[in-house]
């Protein structure tokens, strides 16, 4: 394996590629939508990119009328699609909004089956270990028994080739039961070195404590050196090498325009910043005050901000 800093990928996701329906108002009330790629991956992904990390997905695009889209968007944003196979069935749908009472609507309507041959077969070890950051979540765990397999067996990969695991508990109650995502992410606990949860409800559903600080020293107890804990308009708590330290949200010049996947774009530019040397405390700091950006610039991927914003 070469240095670190030869390797071909910063960031490496395995994640579901969906398209995304953006509505300007309520869901019901939108007559026309805006069309893009989406997804919490692909949102992960572009933020990272956007900040100078070379960064590839591992996944499948069915061959349905979308597929076209989604490659050349994810091409745009110079993001590596070598190692996206084509399948049969279709790709996922979900439309997204903020409504009239400022209260987001993110409806998934239709997950995709793009994704259910996936599986361990297409995790290679020289891909892993020339990869800086391995990152996926439960949600895609939750796909099919091949994919959480393909998850296993890619960080069991990346930490016996000491690239970094990254990894987003990321309850989705609509994919999979607590008791289902509570047994997938004990199952690659012991390779994880970043941890991303959100505060309050997902970390009481699946740890059993609300409070950042006491998330954090759970983790760390279960070998767990770098915990970011995402919470909400609170900001960021991070937990690292044994310390804390609280990031709030900077004071906007405008109102927050969409908190829809805002996390996503959190863990983007949290693990560009880990990938590129930083600390864990100045990567909390540079994610928190993107997250907030993109939340104030508006809906779809296009308002993640690039480093220069």
């Amino acid at each position: 394996m070469g240095h670190a800093f030869f390797r071909d990928f910063d960031l490496l996701i395995l994640g579901e590629l969906y398209t995304e329906f953006t509505a300007s108002g309520a869901i019901t009330d939108t007559e026309s939508f805006v069309q893009n790629m989406g997804g919490s991956d692909v949102y992960t992904a572009v933020a990272a990119a956007r900040q100078g990390s070379k960064t590839g997905i591992l996944s499948a695009i069915a061959r349905d009328p979308f597929a076209k889209q989604i490659r050349e968007q994810l091409s745009a944003e110079e993001i590596n699609t070598d190692y996206v196979i084509s399948s049969g069935g279709y790709n996922g749908i979900y439309f997204v909004s903020d409504d009239a009472n400022d209260k987001r609507e993110y409806l998934y309507h239709r997950p995709g089956n793009a994704l259910q041959t996936f599986s361990a077969t297409q995790i290679d070890d020289s891909l892993i270990s020339s990869t800086k950051i391995i990152y996926s979540s439960s949600e895609f765990q939750s796909i099919s028994r091949g994919c959480r397999q393909a998850v296993f067996k890619a960080f069991y990969s990346a930490h016996t080739n000491d690239s970094m695991v990254a990894y987003d508990p990321n309850l989705r109650l609509h994919r999979q039961s607590i008791e289902e995502t509570q047994e997938a992410v004990w199952s690659i606990l012991p390779f994880v070195d970043v941890m991303l949860p959100s505060a309050p409800a997902e970390t009481k559903a699946l740890f059993g404590y609300e409070r950042p600080v006491d998330v954090i020293g759970f983790l760390f107890d279960r070998g767990i050196n770098v915990v970011a804990v995402k919470n909400g308009a609170n900001g960021c708590m991070i937990g690292y090498d044994g310390h804390f330290q609280e990031f709030k949200p900077p004071v906007l010049d405008r109102p927050v325009l969409s908190e829809a996947l805002i996390g996503s774009v959190f863990n983007g530019v949290f693990l560009h910043a880990i990938a590129a040397g930083c600390d864990a405390f100045t990567a909390g700091e540079m994610a928190v005050h993107a997250a907030a950006e993109k939340g104030r610039t508006g809906l779809t991927y296009k308002a993640i901000p690039k480093y220069q914003e």
